[in-house]
């Protein structure tokens, strides 16, 4: 795969978001799901799962950051980083018809990874096949 600027940047920005919010719903997952008018305090199960999703998410932030620095790794890190933010797209505008429109902040969310997935799939099929 290609290492094109384009997609560095594409790869260090997505990956520091995707660090960002999985690391910060790992650590306060309180105060993250608290901003989107979601009360988990107090359930120790739903905070639990909450605390894995973010782990994972962080996870794959740490991921595709490498990517950025490794060429052996973009591949992997720009699809993986652009079919997460595309399936927590989908996840949400399924939720949205089926059970309603969410709070501002949700419908946001929703905006902003389809952006970046559509973006990281547009990279993704530009550079695939390309030699440096």
């Amino acid at each position: 795969m290609k290492n094109s600027k384009v997609l560095k940047i594409f790869l260090v920005i997505s990956g520091l978001i995707l660090a960002f919010i999985g690391g910060s719903t790992l650590i306060i997952p309180t105060e993250m799901k608290t901003t989107a008018a979601i009360e988990i305090n107090g359930n120790v199960n739903l905070l639990n799962d909450v605390r894995a999703f973010g782990m994972l998410v962080l996870s794959v932030g740490i991921l595709t950051i490498s990517g950025a620095f490794n060429k052996k790794l973009t591949f992997t890190s720009n699809l993986t980083s652009s079919l997460l933010f595309l399936t927590l797209g989908l996840g949400r505008l399924i939720s949205i018809i089926v059970d309603g429109m969410p709070v501002d902040s949700l419908q946001k969310a929703t905006g902003l990874e389809f952006v970046l997935g559509i973006i990281g799939l547009i990279l993704f099929l530009k550079n695939r096949n390309k030699q440096e």
